[in-house]
């Protein structure tokens, strides 16, 4: 799953940020990316792992992904 994260200014000293939709596959996202560059928009694309294993490093994965999503 990838996702489009779009920042831009509105004369704050902090950008806004935006997140998108997730999509299905990367080349959706990049065609939403490049549409929104074209606009003006600073954008990035953003992804989402899945794991399907089980185990203790899978937690310490997703503890980390959800602290990084909190930043």
């Amino acid at each position: 799953m990838y996702r489009v994260k779009t920042s831009y200014r509105t004369g704050t000293d902090r950008p806004i940020i935006e997140h998108g939709p997730w999509h299905e596959s990367r080349k959706v996202a990049e065609q939403w990316a490049e549409q929104l560059r074209v606009a003006g928009y600073a954008v990035s694309i953003e992804s989402q792992s899945i794991h399907t294993g089980g185990g203790e490093d899978d937690d310490n994965a997703d503890l980390a992904a959800a602290l990084a999503g909190m930043a």
